[in-house]
Protein backbone atom coordinates (compact mmCIF):
# COMPACT_ATOMS: atom_id res chain seq x y z
CA UNK A 1 0.00 0.00 0.00
CA UNK A 2 2.82 2.80 -1.15
CA UNK A 3 0.43 5.28 -1.67
CA UNK A 4 -1.12 5.21 2.22
CA UNK A 5 2.50 4.00 3.59
CA UNK A 6 3.69 7.56 2.13
CA UNK A 7 1.12 9.42 3.50
CA UNK A 8 1.32 8.00 6.97
CA UNK A 9 5.12 8.91 6.64
CA UNK A 10 4.37 12.55 5.98
CA UNK A 11 2.18 12.70 9.28
CA UNK A 12 4.92 11.13 11.39
CA UNK A 13 7.59 13.21 10.00
CA UNK A 14 5.83 16.52 10.72
CA UNK A 15 4.85 15.73 13.71
CA UNK A 16 8.30 14.60 14.64
CA UNK A 17 9.31 18.47 13.44
CA UNK A 18 6.49 19.70 15.79
CA UNK A 19 7.91 18.18 18.68
CA UNK A 20 11.47 19.67 18.29
CA UNK A 21 10.30 23.37 18.50
CA UNK A 22 9.83 24.84 21.51
CA UNK A 23 6.49 26.71 22.97
CA UNK A 24 3.86 25.27 21.45
CA UNK A 25 1.44 25.74 23.48
CA UNK A 26 -2.85 25.29 22.15
CA UNK A 27 -1.36 24.70 18.86
CA UNK A 28 -3.93 22.59 16.99
CA UNK A 29 -2.57 19.76 14.33
CA UNK A 30 -4.86 19.07 11.11
CA UNK A 31 -3.39 15.53 10.67
CA UNK A 32 -6.61 14.52 8.86
CA UNK A 33 -5.87 17.73 6.70
CA UNK A 34 -2.62 16.54 5.88
CA UNK A 35 -3.29 13.80 4.02
CA UNK A 36 -6.77 15.48 2.15
CA UNK A 37 -9.25 14.21 4.65
CA UNK A 38 -11.07 17.40 5.37
CA UNK A 39 -14.05 18.44 2.79
CA UNK A 40 -13.94 21.75 2.34
CA UNK A 41 -12.36 21.72 -1.09
CA UNK A 42 -10.45 24.80 -0.69
CA UNK A 43 -8.14 23.87 -3.16
CA UNK A 44 -9.56 26.03 -5.62
CA UNK A 45 -9.23 29.90 -6.00
CA UNK A 46 -12.69 31.84 -6.13
CA UNK A 47 -13.31 33.87 -9.43
CA UNK A 48 -10.28 32.80 -11.09
CA UNK A 49 -11.29 29.18 -12.34
CA UNK A 50 -7.28 28.25 -11.55
CA UNK A 51 -6.05 26.53 -8.77
CA UNK A 52 -2.17 25.83 -7.56
CA UNK A 53 -0.34 28.88 -8.81
CA UNK A 54 2.26 27.78 -5.59
CA UNK A 55 3.38 25.51 -2.90
CA UNK A 56 -0.29 24.92 -0.78
CA UNK A 57 -0.32 27.79 1.90
CA UNK A 58 -0.33 27.50 5.22
CA UNK A 59 -3.95 26.39 6.49
CA UNK A 60 -4.59 25.28 2.92
CA UNK A 61 -3.72 21.36 3.31
CA UNK A 62 -5.54 20.25 0.64
CA UNK A 63 -4.65 22.41 -2.08
CA UNK A 64 -2.12 20.80 -4.37
CA UNK A 65 1.29 21.92 -5.40
CA UNK A 66 1.73 22.18 -9.46
CA UNK A 67 2.45 18.81 -11.28
CA UNK A 68 3.21 17.47 -7.94
CA UNK A 69 2.00 13.87 -7.45
CA UNK A 70 3.52 12.85 -4.60
CA UNK A 71 0.55 13.53 -2.38
CA UNK A 72 -3.07 13.31 -1.86
CA UNK A 73 -4.68 16.44 -2.79
CA UNK A 74 -7.38 18.62 -4.67
CA UNK A 75 -6.63 20.19 -7.52
CA UNK A 76 -10.14 21.89 -7.88
CA UNK A 77 -12.73 22.74 -5.08
CA UNK A 78 -16.00 22.51 -5.41
CA UNK A 79 -16.40 26.33 -7.36
CA UNK A 80 -13.49 24.88 -10.01
CA UNK A 81 -15.00 21.64 -10.33
CA UNK A 82 -18.38 22.51 -10.53
CA UNK A 83 -19.99 19.69 -9.79
CA UNK A 84 -18.14 16.92 -12.09
CA UNK A 85 -19.87 14.43 -13.04
CA UNK A 86 -17.06 12.34 -15.59
CA UNK A 87 -13.59 12.64 -15.72
CA UNK A 88 -10.56 11.37 -18.05
CA UNK A 89 -7.12 12.26 -18.91
CA UNK A 90 -6.13 12.76 -22.78
CA UNK A 91 -2.70 13.96 -23.42
CA UNK A 92 -1.04 16.09 -21.30
CA UNK A 93 -4.66 17.13 -20.26
CA UNK A 94 -7.16 15.75 -17.58
CA UNK A 95 -10.89 16.99 -18.39
CA UNK A 96 -14.53 16.66 -16.56
CA UNK A 97 -17.45 17.64 -17.47
CA UNK A 98 -19.40 20.05 -14.79
CA UNK A 99 -23.26 19.74 -14.75
CA UNK A 100 -23.72 22.87 -11.67
CA UNK A 101 -21.39 24.97 -14.55
CA UNK A 102 -22.55 23.35 -18.09
CA UNK A 103 -19.51 22.78 -19.05
CA UNK A 104 -16.52 20.81 -19.93
CA UNK A 105 -13.31 22.13 -17.53
CA UNK A 106 -9.87 20.91 -18.70
CA UNK A 107 -6.85 20.61 -16.26
CA UNK A 108 -2.97 21.46 -17.37
CA UNK A 109 -1.35 18.91 -14.45
CA UNK A 110 1.91 20.97 -15.02
CA UNK A 111 0.72 24.45 -13.81
CA UNK A 112 -2.54 23.49 -11.78
CA UNK A 113 -4.67 25.54 -14.22
CA UNK A 114 -8.47 25.13 -14.55
CA UNK A 115 -10.05 26.41 -17.52
CA UNK A 116 -13.21 25.87 -19.90
CA UNK A 117 -12.28 23.62 -22.32
CA UNK A 118 -16.21 23.83 -24.02
CA UNK A 119 -17.97 26.71 -21.96
CA UNK A 120 -21.40 25.87 -22.42
CA UNK A 121 -23.17 22.63 -23.11
CA UNK A 122 -26.42 21.68 -21.30
CA UNK A 123 -26.09 19.17 -17.95
CA UNK A 124 -23.23 17.78 -19.17
CA UNK A 125 -22.90 13.84 -17.84
CA UNK A 126 -20.81 10.86 -19.45
CA UNK A 127 -17.27 11.85 -20.96
CA UNK A 128 -14.48 9.47 -22.68
CA UNK A 129 -11.40 10.62 -24.48
CA UNK A 130 -8.45 9.21 -26.57
CA UNK A 131 -6.30 10.56 -29.94
CA UNK A 132 -6.58 13.92 -28.77
CA UNK A 133 -10.43 14.37 -28.48
CA UNK A 134 -13.23 14.62 -25.82
CA UNK A 135 -16.19 13.09 -26.42
CA UNK A 136 -19.46 13.52 -24.00
CA UNK A 137 -22.74 13.55 -23.54
CA UNK A 138 -25.25 16.67 -23.13
CA UNK A 139 -29.15 16.90 -22.64
CA UNK A 140 -29.24 17.93 -26.10
CA UNK A 141 -26.91 15.15 -27.90
CA UNK A 142 -23.70 13.80 -28.08
CA UNK A 143 -20.77 16.23 -28.65
CA UNK A 144 -16.77 16.21 -29.12
CA UNK A 145 -13.87 18.37 -29.28
CA UNK A 146 -10.22 18.34 -29.41
CA UNK A 147 -9.07 18.26 -26.21
CA UNK A 148 -6.10 21.34 -26.60
CA UNK A 149 -9.57 23.78 -27.59
CA UNK A 150 -12.23 24.43 -30.09
CA UNK A 151 -12.22 27.88 -30.28
CA UNK A 152 -14.94 27.88 -32.96
CA UNK A 153 -17.01 25.81 -30.50
CA UNK A 154 -18.06 22.01 -29.82
CA UNK A 155 -18.74 19.78 -33.03
CA UNK A 156 -22.44 17.91 -32.84
CA UNK A 157 -21.83 14.19 -33.52
CA UNK A 158 -26.15 13.07 -32.86
CA UNK A 159 -28.90 15.44 -31.46
CA UNK A 160 -31.47 14.09 -28.90
CA UNK A 161 -33.21 15.47 -25.93
CA UNK A 162 -33.10 14.85 -22.34
CA UNK A 163 -34.65 11.56 -22.18
CA UNK A 164 -32.74 10.23 -24.54
CA UNK A 165 -29.46 11.53 -22.73
CA UNK A 166 -30.28 9.86 -19.50
CA UNK A 167 -30.93 6.74 -21.56
CA UNK A 168 -26.70 6.93 -22.03
CA UNK A 169 -25.24 4.02 -19.86
CA UNK A 170 -22.18 4.02 -21.11
CA UNK A 171 -19.39 5.93 -23.54
CA UNK A 172 -16.13 4.74 -25.13
CA UNK A 173 -13.90 5.98 -27.90
CA UNK A 174 -10.86 5.21 -29.89
CA UNK A 175 -11.02 8.49 -31.24
CA UNK A 176 -12.18 7.29 -34.45
CA UNK A 177 -15.88 6.25 -33.06
CA UNK A 178 -18.02 6.95 -30.07
CA UNK A 179 -20.04 3.76 -28.67
CA UNK A 180 -21.86 4.43 -26.23
CA UNK A 181 -25.22 1.91 -24.95
CA UNK A 182 -28.45 3.03 -24.69
CA UNK A 183 -31.24 1.26 -21.99
CA UNK A 184 -34.72 1.33 -21.47
CA UNK A 185 -37.39 0.27 -18.58
CA UNK A 186 -38.11 -3.13 -20.11
CA UNK A 187 -35.07 -4.76 -19.64
CA UNK A 188 -35.48 -6.22 -23.28
CA UNK A 189 -34.26 -3.37 -26.15
CA UNK A 190 -31.14 -2.12 -24.57
CA UNK A 191 -28.44 -1.03 -27.41
CA UNK A 192 -24.94 -0.61 -28.14
CA UNK A 193 -24.34 2.09 -30.92
CA UNK A 194 -21.67 3.19 -33.12
CA UNK A 195 -20.88 6.61 -34.37
CA UNK A 196 -18.14 7.56 -36.30
CA UNK A 197 -16.31 11.01 -35.32
CA UNK A 198 -15.18 12.49 -38.55
CA UNK A 199 -18.28 12.15 -40.35
CA UNK A 200 -20.86 12.53 -37.22
CA UNK A 201 -24.52 9.96 -37.63
CA UNK A 202 -26.68 12.47 -37.97
CA UNK A 203 -30.00 10.91 -37.20
CA UNK A 204 -28.74 7.54 -37.76
CA UNK A 205 -26.46 5.99 -35.50
CA UNK A 206 -24.97 2.38 -36.24
CA UNK A 207 -26.62 0.21 -34.31
CA UNK A 208 -24.21 -3.00 -33.44
CA UNK A 209 -26.06 -5.14 -30.79
CA UNK A 210 -29.35 -4.92 -30.89
CA UNK A 211 -32.31 -6.10 -27.55
CA UNK A 212 -29.62 -5.88 -24.67
CA UNK A 213 -30.92 -6.53 -21.40
CA UNK A 214 -29.74 -3.12 -19.03
CA UNK A 215 -26.39 -2.36 -20.99
CA UNK A 216 -23.76 -0.28 -19.05
CA UNK A 217 -20.47 0.70 -19.00
CA UNK A 218 -18.52 -0.18 -21.82
CA UNK A 219 -15.23 -0.34 -23.26
CA UNK A 220 -12.95 -0.12 -26.66
CA UNK A 221 -9.81 -1.19 -27.49
CA UNK A 222 -7.31 1.74 -29.06
CA UNK A 223 -6.76 2.15 -32.75
CA UNK A 224 -7.97 0.66 -36.09
CA UNK A 225 -8.50 -2.93 -34.99
CA UNK A 226 -9.52 -4.61 -31.67
CA UNK A 227 -12.65 -5.37 -29.01
CA UNK A 228 -15.48 -3.28 -27.96
CA UNK A 229 -16.70 -4.85 -24.66
CA UNK A 230 -19.82 -3.90 -22.46
CA UNK A 231 -21.34 -5.41 -19.73
CA UNK A 232 -25.52 -6.52 -19.36
CA UNK A 233 -26.41 -5.27 -15.70
CA UNK A 234 -28.27 -7.67 -13.32
CA UNK A 235 -27.87 -11.41 -12.33
CA UNK A 236 -28.89 -14.61 -14.02
CA UNK A 237 -28.81 -16.40 -17.17
CA UNK A 238 -30.79 -13.65 -19.06
CA UNK A 239 -28.35 -10.70 -17.21
CA UNK A 240 -25.37 -10.30 -15.71
CA UNK A 241 -23.15 -10.60 -18.20
CA UNK A 242 -19.71 -9.47 -20.32
CA UNK A 243 -19.81 -9.45 -23.86
CA UNK A 244 -17.53 -8.50 -26.74
CA UNK A 245 -17.10 -7.96 -30.81
CA UNK A 246 -14.63 -7.30 -33.10
CA UNK A 247 -15.14 -3.68 -33.91
CA UNK A 248 -14.02 -3.91 -37.68
CA UNK A 249 -17.38 -6.32 -38.33
CA UNK A 250 -20.12 -4.97 -40.55
CA UNK A 251 -23.08 -4.38 -38.27
CA UNK A 252 -25.58 -5.49 -37.04
CA UNK A 253 -22.96 -9.01 -35.44
CA UNK A 254 -23.66 -11.69 -32.48
CA UNK A 255 -21.60 -10.52 -29.43
CA UNK A 256 -19.57 -13.10 -28.00
CA UNK A 257 -20.54 -13.86 -24.26
CA UNK A 258 -16.79 -13.94 -22.44
CA UNK A 259 -18.64 -14.26 -19.16
CA UNK A 260 -22.17 -15.15 -18.06
CA UNK A 261 -24.26 -15.50 -15.24
CA UNK A 262 -22.56 -12.77 -12.98
CA UNK A 263 -23.71 -10.26 -10.07
CA UNK A 264 -24.64 -6.91 -11.40
CA UNK A 265 -21.58 -5.59 -13.44
CA UNK A 266 -21.65 -2.12 -13.98
CA UNK A 267 -18.21 -0.32 -15.07
CA UNK A 268 -15.94 -2.23 -17.12
CA UNK A 269 -12.20 -1.55 -18.35
CA UNK A 270 -9.80 -3.34 -21.24
CA UNK A 271 -6.58 -3.88 -21.22
CA UNK A 272 -4.15 -5.65 -23.06
CA UNK A 273 -5.40 -9.70 -22.79
CA UNK A 274 -8.29 -9.04 -20.13
CA UNK A 275 -11.02 -7.10 -19.32
CA UNK A 276 -11.84 -5.78 -15.55
CA UNK A 277 -14.97 -4.67 -14.25
CA UNK A 278 -16.93 -3.34 -11.53
CA UNK A 279 -19.77 -5.17 -9.63
CA UNK A 280 -22.42 -3.99 -6.67
CA UNK A 281 -25.57 -5.72 -5.28
CA UNK A 282 -28.24 -2.92 -4.97
CA UNK A 283 -29.70 -4.82 -2.69
CA UNK A 284 -27.31 -5.38 -0.43
CA UNK A 285 -23.14 -4.06 0.48
CA UNK A 286 -22.19 -6.80 -1.70
CA UNK A 287 -19.24 -6.10 -4.19
CA UNK A 288 -16.12 -6.25 -5.50
CA UNK A 289 -13.98 -6.45 -9.07
CA UNK A 290 -13.58 -8.99 -11.50
CA UNK A 291 -11.42 -10.19 -14.21
CA UNK A 292 -11.56 -12.45 -17.64
CA UNK A 293 -9.24 -13.25 -20.20
CA UNK A 294 -10.59 -12.12 -23.47
CA UNK A 295 -11.46 -15.38 -24.23
CA UNK A 296 -14.90 -17.18 -25.32
CA UNK A 297 -17.04 -18.41 -22.03
CA UNK A 298 -14.30 -17.60 -19.00
CA UNK A 299 -14.42 -18.15 -15.59
CA UNK A 300 -14.34 -14.99 -13.81
CA UNK A 301 -12.10 -14.20 -11.29
CA UNK A 302 -12.27 -12.09 -8.50
CA UNK A 303 -9.02 -9.35 -8.91
CA UNK A 304 -9.09 -8.25 -5.60
CA UNK A 305 -9.70 -9.97 -2.47
CA UNK A 306 -11.84 -9.06 0.73
CA UNK A 307 -9.55 -8.99 3.18
CA UNK A 308 -9.03 -5.71 5.34
CA UNK A 309 -12.11 -4.89 6.69
CA UNK A 310 -11.48 -1.59 7.43
CA UNK A 311 -10.96 -0.29 3.76
CA UNK A 312 -13.46 -2.73 2.49
CA UNK A 313 -14.15 -2.95 -1.55
CA UNK A 314 -17.77 -1.55 -0.66
CA UNK A 315 -19.76 0.26 -4.06
CA UNK A 316 -16.47 0.21 -6.63
CA UNK A 317 -17.79 2.31 -8.79
CA UNK A 318 -15.60 3.70 -12.33
CA UNK A 319 -12.44 1.60 -13.43
CA UNK A 320 -9.71 2.37 -15.45
CA UNK A 321 -6.59 0.58 -17.17
CA UNK A 322 -3.35 1.87 -17.35
CA UNK A 323 -0.31 -0.37 -18.71
CA UNK A 324 -0.98 -3.35 -16.42
CA UNK A 325 -2.36 -2.33 -13.64
CA UNK A 326 -6.49 -1.36 -13.30
CA UNK A 327 -7.70 1.70 -11.08
CA UNK A 328 -10.43 2.21 -9.35
CA UNK A 329 -12.51 4.15 -6.23
CA UNK A 330 -15.06 2.51 -3.85
CA UNK A 331 -18.27 4.85 -3.27
CA UNK A 332 -18.36 3.27 0.33
CA UNK A 333 -15.46 2.80 0.96
CA UNK A 334 -14.10 6.26 0.24
CA UNK A 335 -11.00 4.99 -1.04
CA UNK A 336 -8.98 4.88 -4.83
CA UNK A 337 -7.16 1.68 -5.48
CA UNK A 338 -4.82 -0.28 -7.68
CA UNK A 339 -4.11 -3.54 -8.46
CA UNK A 340 -2.38 -5.55 -11.45
CA UNK A 341 -4.98 -6.56 -13.81
CA UNK A 342 -3.28 -10.46 -13.48
CA UNK A 343 -5.05 -10.33 -9.91
CA UNK A 344 -3.59 -8.99 -6.57
CA UNK A 345 -1.13 -11.08 -4.84
CA UNK A 346 -2.89 -9.65 -1.38
CA UNK A 347 -5.11 -7.06 -0.62
CA UNK A 348 -5.28 -3.96 -3.03
CA UNK A 349 -2.96 -0.62 -2.79
CA UNK A 350 -4.66 2.05 -1.10
CA UNK A 351 -3.67 5.43 -3.46
CA UNK A 352 -6.36 7.85 -1.81
CA UNK A 353 -8.46 7.39 1.25
CA UNK A 354 -10.92 9.84 3.26
CA UNK A 355 -12.76 10.71 0.27
CA UNK A 356 -16.59 10.92 0.19
CA UNK A 357 -18.20 8.59 -2.50
CA UNK A 358 -15.71 9.44 -5.01
CA UNK A 359 -17.47 8.45 -8.26
CA UNK A 360 -14.95 8.48 -11.06
CA UNK A 361 -11.39 7.95 -12.38
CA UNK A 362 -8.62 9.18 -14.78
CA UNK A 363 -4.64 8.17 -15.13
CA UNK A 364 -2.28 10.04 -16.02
CA UNK A 365 1.46 10.14 -16.22
CA UNK A 366 2.77 9.38 -12.22
CA UNK A 367 -0.78 10.92 -11.10
CA UNK A 368 -4.50 9.65 -10.62
CA UNK A 369 -7.30 11.54 -10.77
CA UNK A 370 -10.65 11.01 -8.94
CA UNK A 371 -14.07 12.81 -8.79
CA UNK A 372 -15.23 13.41 -5.26
CA UNK A 373 -18.55 14.33 -4.10
CA UNK A 374 -17.15 16.36 -1.11
CA UNK A 375 -18.57 19.54 -0.67
CA UNK A 376 -20.72 19.70 -3.58
CA UNK A 377 -18.26 18.08 -5.70
CA UNK A 378 -14.37 18.25 -6.47
CA UNK A 379 -11.10 16.81 -8.26
CA UNK A 380 -8.53 14.95 -6.52
CA UNK A 381 -5.49 13.69 -7.24
CA UNK A 382 -3.44 11.08 -5.64
CA UNK A 383 -0.04 9.50 -6.45
CA UNK A 384 -0.27 6.38 -8.34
Amino acid sequence: MRGWSRIAARRRAFVAVLALLPGLPGCYIDLDGLSGGAEDGSGASSGTGTTGTGSPAPGDPEGCAPGDCSVQCVVAGPEAAGTPAAIAAVGPHVVWTSRAADRVRRLDPATDAVEDLVPFTPRPGLLAAAEGLVVWVADDGLWWCPADGCPAGATSLLAFGPADAEAVRGLATDGRHVYWTRDEESGTAGELLRCPVAEGCGAAPELLAPSQSHPRGVAVAPGDAGDVVWVQHGEGAAFGKVLRLDKTATSPVMATQIAVLLDYPDRVALGAGEVVWTWVDPAGAAGGVSRCDLAASCAAESLAPQTEPARPLHEPAAIAVDGADAYWVNRGGGTLMRCPTAGCPGYPEVLAEGLTRPSAVAVQGACVYAVDEAGGGRVVRAPR
